[in-house]
């Protein structure tokens, strides 16, 4: 194909990118790649937190209802992979492993069989959750950082491109010993075209990025929030009858 040919007859952006060199060409490209990556990661976040705050919601309203702390996880009750009910299943599971066996199968057939656990054990339960609450936080945060670099390295890479190609241009009008406007026009518009594909890449990362870190932020608060009452009817339910 005769790239001189198509380019001639192609004007905007399209001739801009094929009066590039090989390094503007490469440049545009990876930032294209950037931007299909970035909108992946945007998509799948915007649906992953929807879909996380309407299940974690009726997680959360069924442990309310629960009169017993422990009652969803001796229930049968059908888990999903959700920060709120990991952390719930996690927490149990440490304290379940703290009451001794006998007490344990008569927990499994009755659950309000009095439990004994004593402050040390109550402590080892509150680390486990606020582990646990620790390590959904990370998770919730995946994808972020891949986004922060491409809204972050779009603009640099166009910022490159273009003194590249505004410093071949003058090369090309030093070589030619005239300043005809016609001949540095074309290299001049092809070094723009990559300040340009890197803000079209990092505008709508960056709006999105913040978006989804407010959200994401929120959410933790909820989660954080939710750990804290776990313990809480924990401790009250447990510690009350061992004290009683």
């Amino acid at each position: 194909m005769d790239w001189a040919m198509v380019a001639a007859m192609t004007t905007g952006p399209i001739k801009a990118f094929l009066d590039s060199d090989a390094c503007g060409q490469a440049i545009v490209l990876i930032q294209l790649g950037m931007s299909v990556a970035s909108w992946a990661v945007m998509a799948g976040r915007v649906l992953n937190l929807r879909d996380l705050r309407q299940r974690s919601a009726r997680f959360v309203d069924d442990f309310i209802r629960a009169e017993d702390p422990l009652a969803l996880y001796y229930g049968r009750y059908a888990f999903q992979d959700t920060p709120m009910e990991n952390i719930y299943s996690k927490t149990c599971a440490r304290l379940a492993e703290l009451i001794p066996e006998r007490q344990r199968v008569l927990l499994r057939t009755d659950p309000d069989t009095p439990l004994r656990l004593d402050a040390a054990r109550m402590e080892l339960v509150e680390s486990t959750c606020a582990h646990r609450t620790d390590e959904e936080t990370v998770h919730l945060g995946h994808g972020m950082t891949a986004l922060a670099v491409i809204t972050s390295s779009a603009p640099l890479l166009g910022l490159f491109g273009t003194v590249w190609g505004v410093m071949l241009a003058f090369q090309a009008m030093a070589n030619s010993g005239s300043a005809n406007i016609a001949e540095l026009a074309p290299g001049i518009s092809s070094a723009l075209l990559t300040t340009v594909v890197g803000l079209v890449v990092a505008i709508p990362s960056t709006i999105f990025y913040n978006t989804l870190q407010a959200k994401i932020e929120a959410y933790t608060v909820q989660m954080e929030g939710f750990a804290e009452e776990l313990m809480g009817k924990l401790t009250l339910h447990y510690r009350s009858k061992a004290e009683g």
